[in-house]
């Protein structure tokens, strides 16, 4: 047999299975094993974090929260502060929904799970925006899948701490989809859930009425404006100063001040300052490093991006050093990059019968990049060797045995390694870590204090010595576990 022969049985092989998955193989199954596979990785490396004690800050308050709800108690963390309830925290109504599966596993691990299978999800509507509205060809819509499974910030958003809106993503993208396929009812539900996520993002779902307004849309266009617009702004200005004063955008905004009012209006008064900070380092690099695993392809197509510039850009002011809450300052980006990206290929492909070619040394330009991408920055890439997260060492075993001991009613204060193992409990408080600890760490109430050692500054034996000593006399504190080998001391009074 010819080398031409074999050749062209080649061709006519791979032009028999693309046919096959053009026709709907590929609809039905692309979307569904790539969106399982990248959940099913979040969710293993996800838990290997928290089992590991490396999950994040905001977990454990937020794991906390939920489950004094399925206790039947206020969710009002203590690790979020004094009298916090859980809704002034950017009102996450959605979390209440996990609040049953806290009665099965901890709350923590539910958390972790449903924000992985949420970041899975996102495939679905991924693939059906890219097949069905930009009516491109299997080839492109698996690039552009491919790109979104790998890309680092999907990974760090999954595997490094808690984001309520994560959880938001594949209802963004279901929003974008349910919309241009005009199927209004589904639509709606899109926009309640991206809306219970997080008050905020209803900036960006009523600025969205501007891209149906721009589909002709005129009815459905001004209902999101009115609807995102007046539940965002409504809670953000009107509600949140009635029940608290924790800020729901950006956290605590620094120079801006702690409320939206005070931030639209250094934002009008003082718009030099204000591109200074949008254009700082860190905020330009977090930019590139989102828009690069795609070859800044969502730039071709800046209408589908921009609903989400305004909140994205509060964000980036509020954070200008690059310290504040990761999932707030990409989520948001990352959602309405992936609506635009599929437009950006159907702009630059060409229309065939009904369906689009892009030119496929574009689409494995595409590939390679979010591959490299993923292999250089990604937080779960193999040079960061994930296959070993979920066995605690020695330190975290004693952190376990320590925390067995306590009961769920008893107040304590943790250091941060400690916080995750604790968090289901009515009183918990974190331990300050930019000095050694002292006998003043104390609120009222608290009856056991858990100090890991690799957490703060480091001591000598003397002055563990003298630590303990002071725990005693002054306080009334019993060392009850001194495991100075793995660097764990369990502090209690009766």
């Amino acid at each position: 047999m010819s080398d031409l022969t074999i050749q062209r049985r080649t061709q006519r092989r791979i032009v028999k299975f693309q046919s096959r998955l053009e026709a709907g193989a590929g609809d039905r199954w692309i979307p569904l094993l790539v969106g399982a596979a990248l959940a099913a990785v979040l969710v293993w490396l996800s838990l290997g974090r928290v089992d590991s004690f490396e999950s994040g800050g905001d977990l454990p308050g937020y794991a906390q929260a939920i489950w004094l709800i399925g206790q039947g108690f206020t969710p009002e963390a203590t690790l979020f502060g004094d009298d916090v309830h859980l809704l002034e925290r950017h009102w996450s109504g959605i979390l209440y929904a996990l609040v049953p599966f806290t009665w099965l596993f901890s709350a923590a691990r539910v958390l972790v799970v449903a924000q992985a299978l949420a970041l899975g999800l996102a495939v679905v509507p991924l693939w059906r925006i890219a097949r069905r509205v930009a009516k491109l060809r299997v080839g492109a819509a698996s690039a552009l899948v491919l790109a979104y499974a790998l890309h680092p910030a999907t990974h760090r958003l999954g595997v490094t701490d808690f984001h309520p809106e994560s959880l938001a993503i594949p209802g963004i993208l279901f929003l974008a989809y349910f919309g241009a396929t005009k199927r209004w009812v589904w639509y709606w539900v899109a926009v309640a859930v991206v809306l219970l996520c997080r008050a905020d993002l209803g900036l960006a779902v009523g600025l969205w009425g501007f891209v149906l307004l721009g589909d002709g849309e005129r009815r459905a266009g001004l209902w999101t404006l009115g609807v995102g617009l007046l539940w965002a702004l409504g809670l953000l200005l009107v509600v949140q100063p009635l029940v608290g004063e924790a800020s729901l955008i950006g956290g605590q905004y620094g120079s801006y001040g702690d409320s939206l009012g005070e931030v639209l209006l250094n934002v009008v008064s003082n718009p030099i300052e204000l591109l200074r900070d949008l254009t700082a380092q860190a905020n330009v690099n977090l930019l590139v490093s989102l828009l690069a695993p795609v070859l800044f392809l969502p730039l071709l197509s800046i209408r589908y991006l921009l609903p989400a510039v305004p909140l994205a850009g509060l964000f980036l002011i509020a954070n200008i050093d690059g310290t504040g809450e990761f999932g707030e300052r990409t989520a948001l980006l990352l959602a309405f990059m992936f609506v635009a990206a599929p437009h950006a290929l159907d702009r630059l492909g060409n229309m065939g019968v009904n369906r689009v070619f892009v030119d496929v040394r574009l689409l494995t330009t595409i590939a390679a990049a979010a591959a490299l991408s993923f292999v250089s920055t990604s937080p779960t890439s193999l040079y960061q060797q994930p296959w070993q997260w979920g066995t605690p060492d020695a330190t975290e075993q004693a952190i376990i045995d320590a925390a067995a001991q306590l009961d769920t009613d008893v107040a304590v204060r943790a250091s941060p390694s400690a916080l995750v193992e604790l968090a289901e409990r009515t009183w918990l408080y974190p331990l300050e870590t930019s000095r050694p600890p002292t006998v003043q760490f104390d609120a009222i109430g608290v009856r056991a204090l858990l100090i890991v050692d690799r957490d703060i500054p480091e001591r000598t034996a003397q002055e563990r010595d003298d630590f303990t000593r002071s725990m005693a006399e002054r306080a009334g504190f019993d060392l009850i576990i001194d495991d100075r080998e793995n660097g764990v001391a369990l502090f209690f009074r009766p």
